[in-house]
């Protein structure tokens, strides 16, 4: 259904909106037809079909936000290549990095790091996101990061590395990681893959 809001086919897509949401089957976050029409439009603007902008856009505090699975969706529709260099990595005082958290030695690591290499248009952007840095932002207490660190880690990483190569790709949008960490106190959100 093309979603654009005329007086002749509003209420069609109203009816249509309000089927959707009393099915329960779109993500929690969605709770009326001005929230999913918004969704669904600013989706459009970015090229996801209406059902994809359901899971992709997610409101908060009255922000529209995009997912990271969007943003990196977005790269790729936008010509940007990235690889993950580091995911999620233990950082050693000697400069060596593992998967794993302790040496046979008994040495605990000094930080965590994920790093990905962006590439568009002939240029390389190479972004690092460590656990320092999310200390320094005070988000290393929040339940997503005591839960997930490796996701949260790459989620950052990719956002940083895609505002810096790819920013007209996102619509000036933040991702919901970066907004639910700057607005939300962690008993306000709680995210899971819906």
């Amino acid at each position: 259904m093309e979603l654009e809001k005329t007086s002749s086919s509003s209420t069609e897509l109203t009816t249509f909106l309000k089927t959707l949401i009393d099915s329960k089957k779109l993500p929690g976050h969605i709770k009326n037809v001005d929230e999913a029409f918004t969704i669904a439009q600013m989706g459009k603007e970015l090229g996801f079909p209406t059902m994809q902008a359901f899971h992709y856009i997610i409101p908060i505090q009255g922000k529209l936000s995009l997912s990271a699975k969007a943003v990196g969706a977005l790269l790729r529709k936008g010509g940007v290549k990235y690889i993950t260099k580091e995911d999620g990595v233990y950082v050693f005082a000697d400069g060596t990095t593992d998967t794993i958290s302790l040496k046979k030695d008994g040495t605990k690591p000094i930080d965590r790091r994920t790093t990905i290499d962006f590439y568009r248009d002939g240029l390389v952007e190479s972004c690092s996101f460590t656990w320092r840095d999310a200390e320094g932002q005070g988000l290393t207490s929040k339940d997503n990061w005591t839960r997930m660190p490796k996701e949260m880690l790459f989620a950052r990483c990719l956002a940083k590395g895609a505002n810096r190569i790819g920013s007209d790709l996102l619509l000036g949008l933040y991702t919901a990681e970066e907004l639910a960490d700057t607005f939300l106190n962690e008993n306000q959100v709680k995210r899971n893959e819906d």
